[in-house]
């Protein structure tokens, strides 16, 4: 195994701890305040950024760029707010020089929460989507260590690769006994998100298929990264197509849309 549990370990401690600002932040989201909560946004330069950065990406196709802080979680509502909020925790955790996958990780981290946030309430309704909304920013953070742990491991990567045809997810799990979406439930656990939500992050490895949150998760991470400016990422899961059971409207709309 190259890459031992105590490296992952290690590497998962150091993911930061939620900083103070957006505890607040998060605090007056979960009470319903968006101004409230939008002022304490205000107060950290970089989590207001990033908000900017997200929000005023292709994936919302807002017709003019907005900058204003109240008036951005005025237009997305309460539970795409709660998720950009941890898309600046996803930021502290982003390379600051990918190793392995060269792709536009901000327009992928953008395109999966919007689409996620679409899916959850065509499939499941809102109120569902709001008991879940905090998975579709955590998800792209566990590629953010992904490209870590193997990217730390390269020379390792070429040689095994050169020899034998394997798919990114085979070898993460080969060299350390984790997975993509293990990852994404132990960066949840760290920063405090519920149980139940960590517990559904890793069902979606989708194994034995038995949760309808979890395949969306699964096939819509398997949707956007066979996308051709997010393939490189795209053999981070094998994909499981019995997931597509659970989830049939999601697949419906994926398939008009392809």
């Amino acid at each position: 195994m190259l890459i031992t549990k105590s490296e992952i370990i290690k590497y998962l401690k150091d993911v930061p701890p939620v900083p103070e600002s957006v505890k607040a932040c998060l605090d007056y989201l979960k009470e319903g305040e968006l101004k409230k909560a939008a002022i304490e946004a205000d107060k950290d330069i970089v989590l207001k950024k990033q908000i900017e950065s997200v929000v005023n990406s292709a994936a919302f196709a807002l017709p003019n760029r907005v900058e204003d802080t109240i008036q951005l979680f005025s237009m997305i509502g309460l539970e795409m707010a709660k998720s950009l909020v941890y898309s600046y925790l996803v930021k502290l955790l982003e390379p600051k020089e990918w190793k392995l996958f060269k792709f536009d990780f901000r327009d992928f981290q953008a395109a999966f929460m919007k689409n996620y946030e679409e899916f959850m309430i065509l499939e499941f309704g809102e109120e569902v989507y709001k008991n879940y909304s905090e998975i579709g920013a955590i998800v792209p953070a566990a590629v953010c260590v992904c490209d870590e742990l193997l990217g730390s491991k390269k020379e390792d990567l070429e040689i095994i690769m050169n020899s034998a045809p394997l798919e990114y997810g085979t070898l993460l799990k080969r060299m350390s006994g984790a997975s993509l979406f293990g990852l994404a439930a132990r960066i949840a656990e760290v920063w405090g998100v519920d149980k139940n939500r960590a517990e559904v992050l890793k069902k979606s490895e989708c194994d034995s298929c038995s949760d309808a949150v979890a395949a969306l998760v699964h096939l819509l991470f398997f949707y956007l990264t066979s996308k051709k400016h997010f393939m490189e990422i795209n053999s981070l899961i094998e994909f499981k197509p019995e997931c597509i059971n659970l989830i049939p409207k999601t697949y419906e709309r994926i398939l008009n849309d392809s």
